[in-house]
């Protein structure tokens, strides 16, 4: 007992160590349960395949962001965001089946978070408003530049709202000849869109350009199958975009 005593008088008396030598048990690192990590697990909702994958290729390029699957037909966008649960899904305006704002409702009601942009030709108020109404978040222009799109998406993931009102705002920076080689638009097809946009026929084409009818024909065509448009409102836009 006397021992004991002596040892637990002592006890204040031993060697302290040195602060340095003494460990902590480590701090919890704060997290948030939706936290969405590099690269981005991205869905495409659009039914035109030639704009889709070149949108699929820019992203793929970027190490922010990865394309877990494309999807063409707008009626199964629902079922593949909830297989792929991705961080960030990017939907065209105008589909046929079910249009931007029926897949925007219907991501909406799956039991995760994710970011929603809405990416078409269309720039027009009422467009954007009823968009804004269901909290996408952000609406751009197809016209938007690559690198303005991978900036725009990623302050979108970053928490940020990014809505291009007026398309002629990102297109006013660039040089004449962009659209046309971006869309891969050889010199006779460029010819043929500016009659389109002045109202000529295909007769009056085949007439001012001295083409046959048929050959005409064939580059409209041609036209079609490399712009991501599938009504004349869209390819009018378009063409006023363009200017002259």
């Amino acid at each position: 007992m006397a021992l004991a005593c002596r040892i637990c008088s002592n006890g204040p008396n031993w060697p302290r160590l040195p602060s340095n030598s003494i460990r902590h048990p480590p701090a919890r690192a704060s997290f948030s349960l939706f936290t969405m990590m590099k690269p981005y697990r991205t869905i495409l909702i659009d039914d035109h395949p030639l704009y889709s994958n070149g949108l699929k290729a820019t992203l793929n390029d970027s190490p922010d962001f990865v394309v877990a699957e494309q999807v063409s037909d707008s009626r199964q966008a629902q079922a593949v965001c909830a297989q792929h649960k991705p961080d960030l899904v990017l939907v065209d305006f105008n589909m046929p089946n079910l249009d931007g704002l029926a897949v925007v409702r219907q991501i909406r009601k799956l039991p995760f978070p994710c970011r929603i942009v809405v990416i078409s030709m269309y720039a027009d108020l009422p467009e954007i408003t009823r968009f804004r109404a269901l909290n996408v978040d952000g609406y751009l222009a197809k016209t938007v530049t690559s690198e303005d799109l991978l900036a725009s998406l990623n302050r979108v993931m970053q928490g940020e709202t990014v809505f291009m009102s007026d398309a002629t705002t990102a297109s006013s920076a660039l040089p004449p000849d962009y659209f046309w080689i971006n869309y891969q638009l050889t010199q006779r097809e460029v010819d043929i869109l500016k009659l389109v946009k002045a109202g000529k026929s295909s007769e009056q084409m085949a007439i001012e350009l001295e083409l046959s009818y048929h050959t005409i024909q064939t580059h409209r065509r041609n036209i079609n199958r490399k712009l991501p448009f599938k009504t004349n409102k869209e390819l009018f836009d378009f063409l006023d975009l363009m200017g002259e």
